[in-house]
């Protein structure tokens, strides 16, 4: 696997690149429901998949809301076509292979300092932010499986709307979630957290 690195250069090259084209692209971004997470907690943040701008709004998250070091798994041959995401905290995983163990195991020890976030995006596929029927993969079980001691899970959806302008709108859902940690639970408590978004997004 390909672990992640950070790198204050290309951090700072990521965040004024992206930051540019969103203000080009983009009306506005809007946080419609925050969460306060203590300061003693990582957080694994779950995050839909819809989009190319996925990475850089998991980043804007774990900086601005969360105020944590950023890493996200990502499957690896993407990755060895993007190796420059390798240095902004972005690491491998490789689905049914004997090096996902590596990854997932990995995953679990950036979850014990309390410093960290992680984004995962569960279905570990990009779908269409319209979709509701998901399926996570069930290595997040795995990962929140050990002992990991002081850990926020936080369902994170973006939606994206015009809304009468020339311009959409991001807008962003967050709920920290509090119930059992298995792949099926997580996944229903997901799928439920969506719907309502959709729902509020439509009012």
């Amino acid at each position: 696997m390909i672990k992640a690195r950070h790198n204050l250069f290309w951090f700072w090259f990521f965040r004024n690149f992206f930051a540019l084209r969103q203000a080009i692209h983009f009306r506005k971004m809007t946080v419609v429901s925050e969460v306060s997470i203590p300061e003693n907690q990582s957080v694994l943040l779950l995050q839909n998949h819809f989009s190319w701008w996925d990475g850089y709004w998991s980043y804007w998250l774990s900086r601005t809301i969360f105020r944590r070091k950023f890493h996200v798994m990502m499957d690896e041959e993407n990755l060895k076509q993007r190796m420059f995401l390798n240095q902004i905290g972005v690491f491998s995983v490789q689905k049914n292979s004997r090096d996902l163990l590596s990854s997932l195991h990995y995953s679990a020890e950036i979850l014990k300092d309390r410093q960290n976030l992680l984004t995962i995006y569960p279905t570990g596929a990009m779908i269409t932010q319209h979709q509701q029927n998901m399926l996570f993969q069930k290595g997040i079980s795995r990962i929140l499986s050990g002992k990991i001691a002081n850990l926020a899970v936080v369902f994170a959806v973006f939606l994206v709307d015009y809304f009468g302008y020339a311009r959409p709108e991001i807008r962003v859902y967050l709920e920290k979630y509090e119930g059992e940690r298995t792949t099926e639970a997580l996944q229903s408590a997901y799928v439920a957290f969506h719907q309502r978004c959709i729902e509020k997004q439509t009012e």
